[in-house]
């Protein structure tokens, strides 16, 4: 723990972000939410996408700090475009909720395509939502039938049933081409920097204080349409 706490305070971003995560979870010390939120924003200030997703959580919850919806846009608008899929998704939410304002469908649609195509079942799900209502879209059943069947085969069942609804209304002949993307589609491959933080070596544990280090440590979505 003190190896992990220097390395935060001489600032290490990943370092930030484990013991920013071990403030929020209550992991080997106490819990404490509002420490927890400025070790992350620390991370997320230096640019760790990670953590700029949980600060945008952070503030979409209220959760150590003042509830702020625009600071929460913000934080999963710079993870997203680091390429944090998970932030993809909940700022999609964002944007679809018009919590600013009006909702902009074809920036959610755009959000959730970019999450799908990554494999995260929630975005899947709501751009066939998007899909067959014609929302920020084009009005398309055939997309519509392969997101939904999609999100089905990783467990949601509400999509697998809204999938079967989807197919009653195609034709013989756009149902076999739905099948058909839906039989095709292979996830993207994520970017693992943006998207997970790697303890140096085996773990947090072993990390040896730096020489001189000051070990004191003073307090300074997934929803759905």
């Amino acid at each position: 723990m003190a190896g992990l706490q220097s390395l935060a305070i001489t600032g290490d971003p990943s370092a930030q972000y484990e013991l920013g995560q071990r403030y929020a979870e209550g992991r080997t010390i106490p819990r404490d939410p509002k420490l927890a939120a400025q070790w992350l924003e620390k991370a997320a200030n230096q640019g760790l996408a990670p953590a700029q997703y949980r600060m945008g959580s952070i503030y979409e919850k209220g959760i150590g700090v003042t509830r702020d919806l625009n600071l929460s846009k913000m934080w999963y608008q710079r993870a997203a475009d680091a390429g944090n899929t998970r932030a993809m998704h909940n700022l999609a939410v964002l944007i679809a909720e018009g919590t600013d304002g009006k909702p902009d469908y074809a920036s959610a649609a755009n959000w959730f395509k970019q999450a799908a195509e990554y494999g995260v079942r929630d975005s899947q799900f709501n751009l066939a939502i998007l899909y067959a209502r014609g929302l920020g879209v084009g009005q398309n059943l055939v997309q519509s039938y392969v997101w939904f069947t999609l999100a089905g085969k990783q467990g949601d069942e509400d999509a697998g049933k809204k999938a079967q609804d989807v197919a009653a209304r195609l034709d013989a002949k756009d149902l076999v081409t739905a099948k058909s993307l839906a039989d095709s589609f292979r996830a993207k491959t994520a970017n693992k920097t943006a998207n997970e933080v790697a303890a140096p070596g085996a773990n947090w544990e072993g990390v040896k204080p730096p020489i001189g280090a000051d070990l004191k440590v003073a307090p300074p979505k997934i929803s759905r349409l």
